[in-house]
């Protein structure tokens, strides 16, 4: 991803979150989203169902650094003459922890722009995706989506220079045996959750429409 990570040193909202109760959630509805919930699941969604299989429960705890309106800022920020240089991306926009853990371990998420000559590959061993348009490589813990985002107005013509970049992590498998259908799992969370920011930032383009069908590729020829 592009620029530094300071400056996104904002206070954490935190919800606890039931997945089962739903107490902090209106459910999975096709009426719009308030403000910061691009972060808050519905007890129906597909977004839920596939982050309980990574957490390995449903009391899930919530906390949201950054809501819809700020990742809209930022990343509209970036793509305006001078903003790269001034930018805090990639922006953290929530966690997501077992309620009765402990420690700092979370499935943490992320977003902001990765310009098209630019590399980021992860470290390790790592699994290769192609979904729907949208190129995914994953290794043990962590994600990385990357997918065309045509920003409205005059933010089109540079949006055109780069990708909209997604990235989940997953600190709670640390030292754990981590199973590819697990690496999978968590390919879909980082698809799912990406399409809600291609809604929150309003990309033309509607790049990540359809539903996933996550397989990972054969790995490229050294």
């Amino acid at each position: 991803m592009v620029s530094g990570r300071g400056g996104t040193a904002v206070a954490c909202a935190v919800v606890s979150l039931a997945i089962a109760v739903s107490g902090c959630t209106s459910g999975d509805t096709a009426e719009p989203r308030s403000n910061g919930e691009l972060c808050r699941l519905g007890q129906d969604s597909a977004e839920s169902t596939s982050l309980r299989g990574l957490v390995g429960g449903n009391d899930i705890r919530t906390e949201i650094s950054n809501d819809d309106g700020d990742l809209v800022e930022s990343m509209e920020n970036w793509l305006k003459p001078g903003g790269a240089e001034k930018s805090a991306l990639p922006l953290r926009m929530c966690s997501y922890r077992p309620e009765a853990a402990t420690g700092a371990r979370t499935v943490s998420l992320e977003f902001g722009w990765l310009p098209l000559d630019e590399a980021n590959e992860l470290p390790g061993q790592v699994r290769h995706y192609d979904l729907n348009g949208a190129t995914v490589q994953a290794n043990d813990i962590n994600a990385k989506l990357t997918v065309p985002c045509r920003m409205p107005g005059d933010l089109g013509d540079p949006s055109a220079k780069v990708m909209l970049e997604g990235q989940v992590s997953n600190t709670l498998l640390i030292g754990t045996d981590v199973e590819q259908r697990t690496v999978d799992q968590q390919v879909t969370f980082l698809y799912l959750m990406t399409r809600r920011a291609t809604e929150a930032l309003g990309c033309e383009n509607d790049p990540l429409a359809k539903d996933p069908v996550v397989e990972a590729s054969p790995s490229p020829a050294a």
